[in-house]
């Protein structure tokens, strides 16, 4: 398999299998090749690990979701996205945005009503 097409196909599985809780073995094997080659080939090719990736995946789309959906609870969201807690999604938003979940809520609103206006 090409080493790029390895990279693809794991990011198309990502983004199909977002609410669930995915591990390498489970791409590795959905790709047909070891864990092993998996993760070696993701690495050199995605210039990231597949865990950070896999994280950082899921907290940009609950970022989208969290501006489109207001209506919606910050719990629900991290639930939908696969974390187990509210509190570790809030810590890795926290730590991949610089602001918690609500702060960036908030913050989009603000930037939305001053282009209103």
């Amino acid at each position: 398999m090409v080493n790029a097409r390895i990279v693809n196909q794991a990011q198309d599985y990502v983004e199909d299998h977002l609410s669930e809780k995915i591990r390498l073995e489970d791409v590795a094997k959905h790709l047909n090749i070891s864990p092993y080659h998996f993760h070696r080939n993701f690495t050199k090719y995605a210039d990231e690990t597949f865990n950070t990736f896999m994280l950082r995946m899921k907290l940009e789309r609950s970022a989208l979701y969290l501006v489109m959906f207001k209506e919606v609870s910050i719990t629900t969201i991290s639930l939908n996205y696969g974390f187990s807690e509210s509190s570790a999604y809030a810590r890795s938003f926290k730590k991949h945005y610089g602001m918690s979940p609500s702060e960036f809520r908030k913050q989009q609103d603000m930037s939305r009503t001053s282009l209103v206006l």
